[in-house]
């Protein structure tokens, strides 16, 4: 009986200490600190490069866990009215400059001094230091993740067949019709140019072509100046080039389909990216042998640019750090890592001819200079350069530097009021007068709603 009832407790004994060594075994790991970056760079290869940089981040810093989701821009920015609806946030995140400001003056960002410092606040570009930099509080809340600057790229082989010098550069909006409308030929279904027609397309045509023609959006106190000539003469330059050098689908046109356009010879002319190299390298090959593929280093400007020079886009997203987010501290030294010459370098040349980096000494390094795309696109990288040094390319909306300091500009760009400003008249439903004065009201309703009114 003894016995029994010793093996019995033995028994009971070992199944207790089996089965606390089973939930052990069972038991999750620990519970590792998770840093979300959501960014704008979908492509295999970036987004290839960034897994290899997380990886190496994750090997040097156990517990710590990197997720990237690439978006196109309209996803993301559904995606972050999202957040701020719910005020969930991403530790990291792409944006445009004047959504960082909109967001930094919300109280929502961590400031990135740390950031700035461990890279050498010195090696980075002052414009990039603009960008960024918040004179009032002496803060950085975003860091440009990259520059490079939008530029018309042409076909040579289709300005020769029109008669037309593929080397001249169209100097004024006048200059640039004419060439157009020569090199529109419906038969051929081919015409001058192609535009991209979702809004936040046209919200960059907007404020580019408005400050081509010596125009501003707003004035010193934040009021919008739609209806001043600048504009309406921009108006009327959108509704000629609609009837005689834009297909009739146009505003139907994403943007890739543009770089479609002209690999296939749908367009001449189109507006864009050194990313567009490697579509035509694929879909344009003949072209690319050829030398066909053009950019031009200056843009047309408008009637009234008196002197002024011609305004394009600065591509130059930041990153930033939500301060309320779950692991803000982890994405900045995430962001340190990152930012570190070798993993910078792999980045960057992901993207080379789109992607410039925002520091001097990676600009002067051998490494990069002997970057292999720069052989068959240098021409495409020297005029972003000179154009980034001469003639002071501006973030998208942003006309005057100073209009970065307005909170309500990412309100503005997400409302469709510049975008049914201009397809209101591309589509012939209002005169560029009557479309202006109803999109001056509309923006000045806004703006007086989000209480930042000060005129």
């Amino acid at each position: 009986m003894t016995m029994r009832m010793g093996l019995r407790r033995l028994w009971r004994t070992g199944l207790a200490a089996g089965a606390a060594i089973a939930l052990l075994g069972a038991a999750p790991a620990l519970a590792q600190k998770v840093v979300n970056v959501w960014h704008t760079e979908p492509n295999a290869r970036t987004k290839a490069v960034i897994d290899g940089i997380i990886a190496d981040f994750e090997k040097a810093n156990p517990g710590v866990k990197v997720v990237q989701e690439a978006l196109a821009w309209g996803d993301l920015d559904k995606k972050m009215q999202a957040a701020l609806a719910s005020n969930s946030f991403p530790e990291i995140a792409h944006g445009q400059t004047y959504i960082e400001r909109s967001l930094a003056a919300k109280g929502l960002l961590r400031p990135l001094n740390d950031l700035i410092a461990s890279i050498g606040e010195d090696d980075i570009f002052p414009v990039v230091r603009k960008l960024d930099f918040n004179e009032k509080t002496k803060t950085y809340y975003g860091l440009a993740h990259a520059v490079g600057v939008d530029l018309i790229i042409y076909r040579k082989d289709f300005m020769r067949e029109a008669g037309l010098d593929p080397e001249k550069a169209p100097a004024t909006w006048r200059e640039w019709v004419d060439q157009l409308k020569k090199l529109t030929d419906k038969s051929k279904g081919r015409y001058g140019l192609s535009l991209a027609g979702p809004g936040f397309f046209i919200n960059e045509d907007v404020y580019m072509w408005v400050g081509s023609n010596g125009g501003r959006l707003f004035d010193e106190k934040g009021r919008p100046t739609f209806t001043e000539k600048p504009v309406i003469e921009t108006l009327e330059f959108w509704k000629e080039l609609a009837d005689c050098c834009l297909a009739p689908d146009w505003l139907s046109r994403g943007y890739l389909d543009t770089f479609a356009d002209i690999a296939t010879g749908k367009a001449a002319m189109i507006l864009g990216w050194g990313r567009g190299t490697d579509y035509f390298e694929q879909y344009a090959a003949d072209a690319v042998a050829k030398g066909d593929i053009g950019v031009y280093r200056t843009k047309p400007v408008g009637p009234s640019a008196s002197g002024k020079g011609f305004l394009t886009q600065f591509d130059s997203e930041p990153w930033m750090v939500f301060k309320n987010s779950k692991y803000p501290e982890e994405a900045v030294a995430f962001l340190k890592f990152f930012h570190q010459p070798d993993n910078y370098l792999k980045y960057i040349q992901s993207v080379p001819v789109h992607f410039f980096p925002v520091t001097k000494s990676l600009r002067q390094d051998a490494r990069y200079l002997a970057t292999p795309a720069f052989q068959k696109w240098k021409f495409w990288v020297d005029a972003q350069h000179e154009v980034i040094e001469k003639n002071e390319p501006k973030p998208v909306m942003i006309t005057e530097w100073k209009d970065l300091d307005f909170p309500f500009i990412a309100e503005l760009a997400n409302s469709t009021i510049l975008v049914d400003m201009v397809t209101e008249v591309a589509r012939g439903q209002r005169s560029p007068a009557d479309a202006a004065r109803r999109a001056q009201q509309r923006a000045e309703q806004l703006i007086t709603q989000l209480g930042y009114k000060t005129w």
